[in-house]
């Protein structure tokens, strides 16, 4: 009785044609099992008699003796389910009071109370598969207005960079004609403005010297007391920086280590021979005891009190600052006749004694030189650009290198996923908030306040050979704590929109996000399916 209730027939849908062969045994074996002569096991281990089939002992080692039964554990039992899609579950189950097979045969005799679902489940598998169908049609129908606005656009930024190229290279020209002007209209100035520099340069020498010298000339005075235009050693001992081992008095031998020659000297070999020692140290100011300039002690010795600072080369004395200023107005209206000496000014130094020398009233020039401030022929005018006119606009480097590389992208083989530039899309979690910028890069940023973190930027395409555009891949993004740069790979799907639907880590540092798009939607589904329900 049990192996006439194994060896019958599968159920069948009502109306279908009833097909005669041993529970659990799937159409495509259904030759191996002939009841009209011996079973030989699947893996021809055995020949054994046809009775033993599905006797619920197993003698074949593949268990292909026991489709219907638990006994092989190695064993497969085929669900028909008629009405939707067939497969096959371990023998194990069978019997184990689960339902395993929507049409139920799994659980002929285990009594648990299971259902047949398989039609139930056959039609929401193709209304599944008709919204799929549908799906991939509508988002075909995108991509292929993807393609067309992606030719338009390429067409449209191709005409945009050449006409940014004409005009850039024609402001380029325009710009080497009108540095060419500039220069051609700056040279006299350049000129002019050098030839005025050397003549200030050599006036304030020249002023130097010439004070230089006066000065040499006050103190060789100082030191001749009794005015007869010789300075002898006994003069010289009164001169404190020829103190030289600091004992308050000059020695013979200072003076002998200072002055080879013992002879008494006048203004022009005291000049040559002492003033660059002693000059440091002189004082063209007022002394102590009488009206005559004096020489300052050495720094270890008892200074004189101090008097005011004396002023520096290129500047007047502060009292002389409106009498300079009236001299500059005088020389303004003066015909300008005057030659480079009669333009040494002398300024005498108040309170008596020195007199000091002032470079002539030659300004100083600004380095590097300005533009000149009187048109000249040619001239270009000023302006924000650096010397273009202000109704001409600056080269656009910065577009046509914009332009130049948005071109330069692989957009796919027709160009479908270039509406994707420039675009970012988001998707919040729990806790963050993740952002990609297609062919740019990926973040991640806490929801409730953080720094944002780089998970990557834009690297390839990284789909399988076969379909390189199905993956894009963003490298090099902000590193792992004592771990590698935090990566992502982004899968794209087919769909009527374009969102992010899916973000995970399925390894440290290493992320996968999920984007639907029009421009993945790469071929229509096809007129006649085949049912498999």
């Amino acid at each position: 009785m049990l192996l006439l209730l194994l060896l019958l027939p599968v159920p069948v849908a009502p109306g279908s044609v009833e097909v005669l062969r041993p529970r659990g045994v799937s159409l495509s074996n259904l030759h191996f099992y002939e009841a009209s002569k011996p079973f030989t096991c699947l893996d021809g281990s055995a020949t054994i008699d046809f009775a033993w089939v599905n006797d619920d002992y197993c003698d074949c080692g593949d268990g292909s003796d026991e489709p219907g039964t638990a006994a092989c554990p190695n064993g497969r039992f085929h669900c028909t389910n008629a009405g939707y899609r067939p497969h096959s579950i371990p023998s194990a189950h069978v019997n184990d009071g689960v339902c395993d097979c929507c049409d139920a045969t799994d659980e002929y005799s285990s009594g648990a109370a299971c259902e047949n679902t398989c039609k139930e489940r056959g039609r929401q598998e193709r209304e599944a598969l008709q919204r799929r169908a549908e799906l991939l049609r509508e988002g075909f129908i995108l991509r292929q207005r993807l393609v067309q606005e992606a030719a338009a656009g390429r067409r449209d930024k191709q005409g945009r960079l050449g006409a940014l190229q004409d005009a850039r290279r024609g402001l380029e020209l325009r710009m080497r004609e009108l540095r060419a002007a500039k220069e051609a209209a700056e040279g006299p100035e350049r000129e002019a403005k050098e030839e005025q520099r050397r003549r200030w340069e050599a006036a304030t020498a020249e002023a130097a010297a010439a004070q230089d010298a006066a000065r040499a000339d006050e103190a060789f005075a100082a030191l001749d007391t009794d005015g007869d235009g010789q300075v002898t050693l006994e003069e010289l001992r009164a001169c404190p920086p020829l103190d030289t081992d600091g004992d308050g008095a000059i020695s013979e031998d200072e003076l002998k280590a200072l002055l080879a020659d013992p002879t008494p000297m006048d203004a022009a070999t005291f000049r040559d021979r002492l003033w660059d020692t002693i000059k440091h140290h002189y004082k063209p100011q007022v002394g102590l005891g009488g009206d005559r300039p004096y020489f300052a002690p050495p720094p270890d010795q008892a200074e004189p009190p101090t008097s005011p600072p004396e002023p520096p080369l290129d500047e007047a004395p502060p009292e002389e600052e409106e009498e300079e200023e009236a001299e500059e107005e005088e020389e303004e209206e003066d015909d300008g006749s005057e030659g480079p000496e009669e333009e040494l000014k002398v300024a005498k130094g108040g309170g008596g004694g020195g007199a000091q020398l002032r470079p002539p009233h030659i300004p100083l020039l600004q380095d590097p030189p300005s533009l000149t401030p009187f048109p000249l022929p040619g001239a270009p005018p000023t302006g924000i650009w650096g010397g273009y006119p202000p109704t001409v606009t600056p080269p656009p480097l910065l577009s046509c290198r914009a332009l130049e590389q948005e071109l330069g992208f692989d957009f796919g083989p027709q160009g479908e996923f270039s509406y994707l530039y420039n675009q970012c899309y988001e998707l919040g979690t729990s806790e963050y908030i993740y952002r990609l910028c297609p062919f740019k890069r990926v973040s991640q940023k806490p929801k409730h306040g953080g720094a944002e973190t780089n998970l990557g930027t834009w690297g390839s395409w990284a789909g399988p050979e076969h379909d390189r555009f199905s993956a894009m891949k963003y490298e090099h993004g902000t590193g792992c704590w004592q771990g590698p740069n935090r990566a992502t790979t982004v899968k794209l799907s087919c769909g009527t929109e374009t969102a992010v639907t899916a973000t995970t880590e399925p390894s440290r540092c290493e992320y996968l996000m999920e984007l639907v798009t029009p421009a993945a939607c790469t071929s229509p589904p096809p007129h006649e399916e085949h049912d498999e329900l």
